[in-house]
């Protein structure tokens, strides 16, 4: 007897996992709109994978990025032909970490900055500007306007531009009760609102480090 349902109750990692381990003989069809894909495995690992016009891994990753659809078991069908070699475990997480890289490069860049820094220690707010001084994430909750930091950022790096010429990323004001970090990425400038427990050259390396990681994850 078939085992149907939809992916929305079970995902296909788990279905894959489930056969993996108790190493059925089997093939899972899955059907998501007009789009129809076959997955075949055999002693515990999967063996063959088509769907659309994708054969072998790229296949698996493709349903593996499916967010709905319809989903049958069926033992004890063997697969026409072997086009995968790699152990299941491995394909499966490539298919997650491809997955996860396409919603960063579809996530528009003030939404990843602000996901990316909201969780540093000691911060108490962040917002995303553009250069005229718009909020695009987040929002300012300090007596300082965004369009007055995005002033006093153009007037510090006209200045020290002269001295460390393109060496300049970020500028530091230092408030009653904390410290108001403005640092400038790409077409943006991120504001990090923090308490005074913050070591600020600590901190900034740790910013700066996060910034990296992002540049390296968009070229």
């Amino acid at each position: 007897m078939a085992l149907v349902g939809n992916l929305k109750d079970l995902k296909l990692t788990n279905i894959i996992q489930i056969n993996c381990i108790e190493r059925n003989v089997s093939r899972v069809s899955v059907k998501s709109g007009d789009r129809t894909g076959f997955i075949y495995f055999s002693n515990g690992e999967i063996v063959h994978a088509e769907f659309g016009p994708f054969v072998g891994e790229r296949a698996v990753h493709e349903m593996l990025a499916l967010t709905e659809g319809d989903f049958k078991v069926e033992a004890g069908i063997h697969a026409p032909t072997q086009t995968i070699y790699k152990p299941w475990n491995s394909i499966v997480l490539e298919g997650l970490r491809l997955i996860d890289e396409r919603k960063i490069l579809t996530t528009p860049l003030p939404k990843q900055l602000f996901g990316l820094l909201s969780d540093l220690n000691n911060v108490r707010n962040i917002f995303v500007l553009d250069y005229n001084g718009n909020v695009l994430e987040g929002q300012s909750t300090e007596a300082n306007h965004p369009l007055y930091l995005t002033f006093v950022w153009y007037k510090v790096k006209k200045l020290l531009n002269l001295f460390y010429s393109d060496l300049f990323q970020y500028i530091v004001l230092r408030k009653n009760d904390g410290f108001c970090f403005i640092f400038e990425y790409r077409p943006n400038l991120v504001v990090l609102e923090t308490d005074a427990r913050v070591v600020p050259h600590e901190f900034t390396l740790n910013v700066k480090k996060i910034l990296k990681q992002l540049d390296q994850r968009l070229t």
